[in-house]
């Protein structure tokens, strides 16, 4: 996992780091300990990966997920089902 400097100007909710710990599952840890669990049927292209191509991943800015091994991009509102949020920050 690589993290890049942020250039948030509200960083009330950070990205820690990313756990495919529970089957079925991505996990988001923030950086204040808090835990988003979500289905990974929400996200099929992440489904479709091995848990060590879904383990390469960048954080950008805190709250944006690059996957080194899928094309979309992810922002922490959509794995805490606030996905039409995301450019309001």
């Amino acid at each position: 996992m690589l993290k890049m400097e942020s250039t948030l100007k509200n960083k009330t909710m950070s990205i820690d780091k990313i756990l495919f710990n529970a089957p079925g599952k991505i996990t988001i840890k923030l950086i204040d300990g808090r835990l988003f669990i979500t289905p990974l049927k929400y996200f099929p292209e992440l489904k479709k990966l091995t848990i060590d191509k879904r383990r390469k991943y960048t954080i950008v800015d805190d709250r944006t997920v690059l996957f080194s091994f899928a094309n979309s991009i992810y922002h922490l509102e959509d794995f805490i089902g606030m996905e039409s949020k995301w450019q309001q920050r």
